[in-house]
């Protein structure tokens, strides 16, 4: 991501217990202010990070069989 976690977390915090994620003015400027990005997932494991490198998301498809996920 072109953006850190941390400034996202700032921003957040800056918007006051308005920012519910339900407030469809908030998100956005929220949104004009960190961009999703290209997130066009495929059947390939794969990492999302910000600008800063923290770990934002990780993509494992197939990690788990379906055995394992009833189990779970």
């Amino acid at each position: 991501m072109a953006w850190s976690v941390t400034e996202y977390i700032q921003a957040l915090k800056e918007k006051g217990p308005k920012c519910t994620g339900r407030n469809e003015k908030i998100e956005k400027e929220l949104e004009k202010m960190f961009p999703p990005g290209d997130s066009q997932f495929e059947d390939q494991p794969c990492v999302i990070a910000d600008w800063d490198g923290i770990v934002l998301v990780w993509y494992l498809p197939g990690l788990l069989s379906r055995e394992r996920r009833v189990r779970c």
